[in-house]
């Protein structure tokens, strides 16, 4: 009992560490605390630190952090920095990106896959999961009537690779394109400067009575959306088992857009660094369970390379698309990444780009990515049979 109790006070407050550690040392505040946190997770999982049964403790606390942290950092968004246009040729552009990519590596890999109608299958499991996201995955196998191993490799490799993509945004990507795209509109003053940070800090008056009180009227009416998006998504659930985590999503944010209209909540400056907090919790959390002696690796070899060419040949063609049709970096960015990885990571990779007005673009775009996952997978598996 007393080690899961150390254990739940060290993700608490292991961020609060890592942001003084930041506040204090240049070279760790420029690769930012999200990254620091997300390297420390993933050594204390690979140094089997963390006992096999703690899982549930993990499992809970990765799972709450994101339906808290998303309505925080939705009440101060700005629907000004928002283009309707923009969201959906960047959408239309990523989804083009995964197709090309899905139908290369059919051709590819075909034969070690096991022939057009194995090969068929995988190829649209990938497609809906790097459209929509796990659930995706997991509806495409009942869907396509996968093999057992085949999903246990695609989901354990999965695993793998997407946590490769994430550490390559956060350290090279974002940087990477925005030197090719540019920043866009985003308001440029967002972007933290390393030496000026101990001022800056959003934190150092966390403790004061009158912060003290917004932060709990923004944990009350957020705890109230929760709950509200919980209710309806159970309900829904009653009618698709797997719509639940589509509907609770789309429910919170709906909710969050609508309660930013109102003029208090606008006024509470404090409501996206809470949000934050729990992010930077989410990521140590969702790190400290990348334990690689659990993933079982005896799984074909074609599989894997069909996933790599995927995920990051998608994010490589989906940045060039966005050069000729002229999309900004950050949406870009932010569009491969809720593709692939679903909107639960997109505060992360926001977090990254030090970027709160791309919140709300990247959930937009990922709550349609979750609408399209199914039907593109299914589709493709069906148009990779004719090829």
């Amino acid at each position: 009992m007393l080690g899961k109790i150390i254990l739940i006070l060290f993700y608490l407050l292991s961020p609060a560490v890592v942001l003084w550690a930041c506040n204090r040392s240049k070279i760790l505040g420029k690769i930012g605390p999200v990254l620091v946190l997300y390297f420390l997770g993933f050594i204390i999982a690979n140094l089997n630190l963390i006992p096999a049964d703690y899982f549930p403790i993990q499992d809970t606390l990765s799972t709450i952090a994101i339906p808290l942290a998303l309505p925080m950092m939705l009440y101060s968004c700005d629907f000004k920095k928002f283009s309707v246009k923009t969201s959906l040729k960047i959408t239309i552009l990523g989804v083009v990106a995964v197709v090309v990519m899905v139908i290369l590596g059919n051709v590819l890999l075909e034969r070690p896959l096991g022939g057009d109608s194995e090969a068929a299958v995988i190829g649209g499991a990938i497609a809906g999961k790097c459209t929509g996201g796990t659930p995706n995955l997991a509806a495409l196998k009942v869907m396509l009537d996968m093999d057992n191993n085949t999903f246990i490799i695609l989901n354990s490799f999965d695993m793998i690779i997407c946590f490769v993509y994430l550490v390559f945004l956060m350290t090279f990507g974002i940087k990477w394109a925005r030197k090719v795209l540019g920043r866009g509109a985003y308001t440029v003053d967002q972007e933290v400067n390393v030496d000026e940070y101990a001022v800056k800090n959003p934190y150092a008056d966390f403790g004061k009575k009158k912060s003290l009180i917004q932060l709990f009227k923004v944990l009350l009416l957020t705890l109230v959306i929760v709950a509200a998006a919980f209710g309806v998504a159970t309900l829904a659930k009653r009618y698709d088992e797997n719509i639940f985590t589509v509907v609770m999503i789309l429910t919170l944010t709906t909710l969050a857009l609508l309660f930013s209209l109102w003029k208090e909540v606008k006024t509470w400056d404090k409501s996206y660094d809470a949000g934050m907090y729990l992010i930077y919790i989410f990521s140590i959390v969702v790190a400290s369970m990348a334990n690689l002696r659990t993933i079982e690796f005896e799984g074909t070899l074609a599989i894997v390379a069909y996933q790599v060419l995927a995920i990051f040949g998608s994010l490589f063609l989906t940045i060039l698309l966005a050069k000729i049709f002229k999309v900004d970096g950050d949406t870009t960015i932010i569009t491969s990444n809720t593709l692939i990885n679903s909107p639960i990571f997109v505060p992360m990779i926001a977090a990254s780009m030090k970027n709160r007005d791309i919140v709300v673009v990247g959930v937009t775009i990922g709550l349609v990515g979750y609408a399209l996952g199914n039907y593109l997978g299914f589709l493709m598996y069906k148009l990779l049979l004719i090829l």
